[in-house]
């Protein structure tokens, strides 16, 4: 995609204070993704975001971040979304999404709810804050966690403003008298200079609460190959990588790790032409989502870098194309989505499989 002085009530104080240092808990069941944070039969949720009704060669598109979306929109979106899993996460709450919580609760859905922290913008930054609270004392069954801004450092946002504003948003919460994690998604290899983030995702939750968001992409080490990506399926070095590098070092850090964006684009140009090579057609998409699906349950792939049967929670990147994001490298933006974009989409691939 892309604050506040509290009186404090004394049942926030008590479910939402500061705790001692300790050990983060071991991962108690598998089929929960390795946390009690979502239930489910999977550990793979999705992103989702909801300007993905337009036409590539339409200028201005119809929908992009600053577009009111209908809810009956949202409705449909999510039901959709209900068909293959149990949870998912948002980015915002502007634009109409303040109303996801009402609908994941009418499809039975689970919600990481978003916050996004506005460049310049404190007043809107501050409005998203205390929306998220608010939704997720109403709805505590589909509120699961706060996630502050995401990948700040693609967004115009500094790691010190994210952390502004999480506090902000603790200090809501603690109000409000929830506690649910409060946490913030980052580039994975931005961990080693996002100390602060990490710190805050640690001091502002008490042991059970500590997680960080990490994005994921073995897409990301493939693209550069000598040849176009022909191995589909193929993610262990990339994995191990990211798992050396920026998973351990935040569960060395006292963080349980989601995984909060991992996917593979299925088209080039801006425009989803689906080129004949390997990696850029969908057939390979779905199978590059089945070897991380493989990957996140526990099936490793041989690795010797991953512990045993590590079982990681992780959001697919993305349920719908969304055509604003033109002009990233290769023309990829637009092309994430397990579905194409329009109101009635098709699909690229069974995610259920």
């Amino acid at each position: 995609m892309p604050i506040l002085i509290l009186g404090i009530a004394i049942v926030g104080l008590s479910s939402c204070k500061k705790k001692e240092d300790a050990p983060p808990a071991s991962d108690p069941d598998p089929i929960l993704g390795g946390t009690f944070l979502f239930t489910g039969n999977s550990p793979m949720g999705v992103c989702y975001g909801p300007y993905h009704i337009a036409d590539f060669k339409t200028n201005p598109f119809a929908q992009y971040p600053g577009v009111h979306i209908p809810a009956s929109q949202i409705d449909t979106d999510l039901g959709m979304i209900a068909q293959h899993f149990s949870f998912f996460r948002t980015y915002t709450m502007a634009d109409g999404m303040d109303t996801v919580p009402y609908f994941a609760q009418k499809h039975n859905l689970q919600v990481a709810i978003g916050v996004w922290v506005w460049p310049n913008d404190a007043a809107k930054t501050k409005w998203e804050a205390e929306t998220a609270v608010r939704l997720a004392k109403k709805y505590p069954q589909q509120v699961r966690c706060i996630t502050v801004s995401n990948e700040p450092s693609g967004a115009g946002v500094t790691f010190s403003r994210v952390v502004e504003v999480m506090n902000d948003v603790h200090g809501l919460m603690q109000t409000a008298g929830i506690n649910i994690p409060l946490t913030s998604c980052i580039k994975g290899p931005e961990v080693k200079n996002a100390q602060v983030i990490l710190d805050a995702c640690k001091s502002l939750n008490d042991a059970k609460n500590r997680y960080i968001f990490l994005t994921i992409y073995p897409y990301g080490g493939q693209i550069y190959n000598p040849v176009p990506y022909n191995t589909p399926g193929d993610i262990k070095k990339n994995m191990e990588y990211s798992y050396g590098n920026a998973m351990k070092p935040c569960e060395d850090a006292g963080l349980k790790v989601i995984i909060g964006e991992m996917g593979w684009p299925s088209g080039t140009d801006d425009n989803e032409t689906q080129l004949p090579t390997e990696w850029e057609n969908n057939i390979n998409m779905g199978k590059n989502y089945a070897a991380s699906l493989s990957w996140i349950k526990g099936d490793n792939q041989g690795s010797t870098v991953f512990p045993p049967n590590k079982v990681i929670t992780t959001f697919w990147f993305e349920m719908f194309d969304e055509p604003f994001k033109v002009g990233e490298p290769r023309g990829v933006g637009p092309c994430w989505g397990i579905y194409y974009n329009k109101a009635n989409p098709a699909r690229k691939f069974d995610p259920t499989k």
